[in-house]
Formats: structure tokens, C-alpha cells, sequence
């Protein structure tokens, strides 16, 4: 396509973003509370794409309670009441959701998560909640844009795009491919994306079901012995084999789907008034480096897998709220070394341990008697408080913990819980005082720890909230805690200016002249 003039041409933005998803679209408004000019490219326009349907799980809803988005997202679902019933069935059966179809997890002893429950939101009201929060923010986000190619060097990212209208570019200090399993950001940056290949063939569709010649479908999961069928709250089916006839070529058709339903159920049906079908498998695959030169990457363009347990959306919102103040702090110009790298120290492991699970889950899965044999052995072993905590917090990302770094304190690394404060402003809630995104250093030891804490940290005043507060049962006389939630450091009295003013340097860049 030839080049032509575009209103998009010229046009120069701290962090661009390809992908207006909820990964894209949240880590844009995590950018936008630092004050970074941020752009989002969406290739679609509003409302297209496959309707689905997506599990929103306890540590994302603990990153919205911190920036005062959770009341909201809850409302949400409400609005979805086929989709909060069924969560409220779940609950009531005492299940969380399941690990390979077993659902069991959540049935442990220990201390519940901090969010308790799920929310089920489909893909459609998650972008446009994210959208709006970051339209609001003054993000700049541009449906029809498609992102084909990129060219990077020192000081920045020059983005290629299509529209309808013809092809132009735009410069960004950042670019983030948030752009889906096929990232024209990752293939761009030339980042290679290892892994396992597709096992089996799963196909899902949604529309009305006529049944012929008797027979009935499952009212929700059920496994056989040539496969899975599984009836979503929404309305959606699918059917997950691992040795079905080759896939045809172009998209996924109702009969296909019809075709495959029989295979595994024996139950002949033809599926009209279609909303859509779709095909997908258990390809597993993880970018090798998360970062190259200026370009990072997010979500799906970082990793994909089966979607078992519903853990790749939050697991790529997870990726935003970490990514999102670190990329902040390296655009306003604070950020300490190595800190933008931390983001693939910390995520990259992460992510490797929701692949493995889920490949456990499909190996779990699978038909036949020695599969039927360790689902028996699973079933008893989720039985067991240790086994089902431990199950529960990797699916649920709650039993996260980041490299405490050489302070080696217990609290360290940690996701810390929210906390009833008071301050010389009155009571409060720890997650209150994140809402800006910005990092927070609370002092808990008193007035005279209080008036030490101001001055040791004055220098970091511009980028840091500085909180002396009263609690109960911390742990520690001062917190260092990251905006995503995370403790960066933790003291025990007596706090030591040295100790101080190390972590702040170390987590939130030098010191700079107090204003006022």
C-alpha cells in the first residue's frame, strides 16, 4: 500500500502501545497516572471480536481495589446476571473453580485470599472499563490502527501503521506489543517465542442447539472417553479433542463444531442463529526476553496457552501492573537502574509457572484409564489443606512472591494485605493511599519515627507518597510498598536513616533537592 498522508504522521508520544485490549488499555491508564503522553493502536473497532467470557481472579481484583476500580468492575457483572449467578453457584458449592476440571480448589483451611471470590466479566466490558478509565486519564487510544512493523534506535521507536486510510508512522520513546499471540511488535523486535505446539483441537461456538434423534447434552462439563464437552454460563459450548480429524482450512464453521460435539458426546446437533465459532489449541509458547532495546512486551504477545482455569487475562493484567509504573519512572526520568528489567525478572518466571500448570491441567485432561487413574489420585491429593492452597494461589497468582533482594526481610517481596490505618488525616485504608499509583512509604513507629521518616525521605518527596500511620499486627516499623501492591522493602525498629534512604535510592531512584 502506497504511503499517504495521515493525521497520525508526525506525531510523538512518550509510550506507544499496540493492542487496545483490557492488557493494553490497563497498562495505558497505569502510564497515564504518572503524567506519560501514551498512545494505544487497536487494529478493530469497538465490539468486534469473539464474544468471551473471562474470569477475573483474586490477586487482579486486589490490583483494582488499589486503584479504586473494584467497586465498579463488581457492578459490572451485575449487569451480567446470567454470569454472577453462576459465580454465586460456584461459591455456594464451596469451589473456587477447578485445576483439569476438578473443582475443588479454594476447599483449604488456610487464610482466605484477601478477595475471596471471582468476578466474570466478558472480554467486551473489560475493554471498555479499562478504555474508559484510561480515556479518562487522557490516554490517547485510535481504533482501525493496525501495527505492521517497527524500527528502533537510540532514542526511541518509530511505529508503522495501517489504516483504512492508508499507511503512516509515529514515534514513541516505548513501544509495548500487547497485540495477541501473533505480536507484529514481538516478530518485529525480533524476539523469539519457544514452545510446545498444539495436542489437540478445541472448538467453541454459541448459538441455539437443536438436538436429533434423543440423547441430551451435559448441563455443564463432562469427560469422556474420546474427549471434552463443556457448556459455559454464557452460553457458549465447546468441545476439546485430542484426536480429531484434521482441522479444515479457513475459519471455524457451526457444523465443524456440530461434528466434533457428536464425536465426544454421541449427541447429534445442528447449531443455528450462530454467534460465532472458533477453533483453538494447547500451543504453549513464552517469549525468550521480555524487553529489546525499547520495545517490551505484555500479555498474550508475551505468552500463550491453554486456557485453563482462566488465568491468560490475568495473568496479562498482571503484566500492566507491573510493567506500568516501572515504564513510568523510566520515562519521567527517575527510575533507578534495572529497574525497567525487573519487569522480565519478575514476570518471566511467573508466566513459566502458569504454562507449566496449564500443561499440567491438559495432561490431566486427557482420555483414558490411566488418566481416569491419576484424577483419582489428584481428587485425593486436593483433599489434602497443603496440596489445595498450594493449587489455588498459582492459579489465582495469591502465592506470588518477588526476589526480596539483600534486605532479606520476611515481609520483603511479599503482596501486602490491605491494612486499617489511621493518619493524621483520620482512618483510612492502605489500598486507599495507592490509588495514585505512585510508590507509598509508611512509617508505623510513632511520632518521633514519624518526623525522622519525613526527613530522611525528603528528597524523594516528588515521587513518593511519605505516610506516618498507625497499625496493628505489621510486622515492621517502616513499609516501602511498590504501586502494584508488592513491598519493596521493609524495616524493623529501629529504623535507620541509612537503611532509608538505601531503599528508596535502590527502588525510586537519587534524591532530589526538597521543594518549599
Amino acid at each position: 500500500m502506497t504511503t499517504t498522508e495521515h493525521p497520525l504522521g508526525g506525531e510523538h508520544f512518550d509510550v506507544v502501545i499496540a493492542g487496545g485490549g483490557p492488557v493494553g488499555l490497563a497498562l495505558a491508564g497505569e502510564l497515564r497516572l504518572h503524567g506519560v503522553a501514551t498512545l494505544v493502536l487497536e487494529r478493530g473497532r469497538p465490539g468486534e471480536g469473539e464474544p468471551r467470557t473471562l474470569m477475573v481472579h483474586s490477586r487482579t481484583l486486589e490490583s483494582l481495589d488499589r486503584r479504586g476500580l473494584l467497586t465498579e468492575f463488581a457492578r459490572a457483572q451485575e449487569r451480567l446476571p446470567g454470569l454472577a449467578a453462576f459465580r454465586r453457584d460456584v461459591d455456594d458449592r464451596g469451589a473456587r473453580g477447578h485445576f483439569a476440571g476438578l473443582f475443588l480448589l479454594g476447599r483449604h483451611t488456610a487464610e482466605p485470599a484477601e478477595q475471596p471470590h471471582n468476578l466474570m466479566l466478558t472480554h467486551e466490558v473489560l475493554t471498555e472499563l479499562f478504555g474508559q478509565r484510561a480515556a479518562a486519564l487522557g490516554a490517547v487510544v485510535r481504533h482501525g490502527h493496525e501495527v505492521t512493523g517497527l524500527a528502533q534506535d537510540d532514542t526511541g521507536v518509530t511505529v508503522r501503521v495501517r489504516t483504512a486510510g492508508g499507511e503512516s508512522e509515529v514515534r514513541g520513546d516505548f513501544l509495548v506489543g500487547c497485540d495477541g499471540g501473533r505480536s507484529a511488535v514481538r516478530k518485529g523486535a525480533g524476539i523469539g517465542f519457544p514452545g510446545t505446539d498444539a495436542s489437540l483441537t478445541s472448538r467453541m461456538g454459541r448459538g441455539t442447539v437443536e438436538v436429533h434423534g434423543g440423547g441430551e447434552l451435559p448441563a455443564a462439563w463432562e469427560r469422556t472417553d474420546r474427549g471434552w464437552f463443556m457448556r459455559m454460563p454464557d452460553g457458549r459450548i465447546a468441545v476439546v479433542e485430542w484426536d480429531a480429524p484434521e482441522a479444515p482450512e479457513g475459519p471455524a464453521t457451526a457444523a465443524e463444531l456440530a461434528a466434533g460435539i457428536e464425536r465426544v458426546t454421541g449427541v447429534r446437533i445442528t447449531l443455528t442463529d450462530v454467534d460465532f465459532v472458533s477453533r483453538f489449541s494447547d500451543s504453549t509458547r513464552q517469549a525468550d526476553r521480555y524487553r529489546a532495546g525499547r520495545v517490551l512486551l505484555a500479555g498474550d504477545a508475551a505468552h500463550i496457552h491453554f486456557p485453563a482455569g482462566g488465568q491468560g487475562a490475568n495473568l496479562g493484567l498482571q503484566d500492566a501492573f507491573n510493567l506500568g509504573w516501572k515504564l513510568a519512572a523510566e520515562c519521567r526520568g527517575w527510575a533507578p537502574a534495572g529497574l525497567l528489567d525487573s519487569y522480565q525478572v519478575e514476570r518471566h518466571p511467573v508466566a513459566a509457572q502458569v504454562l507449566a500448570n496449564t500443561r499440567a491441567q491438559v495432561a490431566l485432561m486427557r482420555p483414558g484409564p490411566q488418566v481416569d487413574a491419576l484424577r483419582g489420585l489428584f481428587t485425593e491429593l486436593m483433599a489434602m489443606d497443603e496440596v489445595n492452597k498450594y493449587l489455588t494461589e498459582i492459579v489465582y497468582a495469591t502465592g506470588i512472591r518477588y526476589d526480596p533482594g539483600p534486605d532479606g526481610h520476611p515481609l520483603a517481596g511479599t503482596f501486602l494485605r490491605d491494612l486499617p490505618l489511621t493518619t493524621a488525616d483520620g482512618p483510612t485504608r492502605l489500598v486507599e493511599l495507592l490509588h495514585p499509583g505512585r510508590p507509598l512509604l509508611l512509617g508505623l513507629d510513632g511520632k518521633a519515627g514519624a518526623d525522622g521518616l519525613r526527613k530522611a525521605a525528603a528528597g524523594w518527596a516528588d515521587r513518593v507518597a511519605i505516610v506516618p500511620a498507625d497499625a496493628e499486627g505489621v510486622g515492621a516499623a517502616a513499609l516501602l510498598v511498590r504501586p502494584d501492591g508488592y513491598l519493596a522493602w521493609a524495616g524493623d525498629a529501629p529504623v535507620t536513616e541509612e537503611a532509608l534512604r538505601a531503599a528508596l535510592t535502590a527502588w525510586c531512584g537519587p534524591e532530589r533537592p526538597a521543594v518549599g
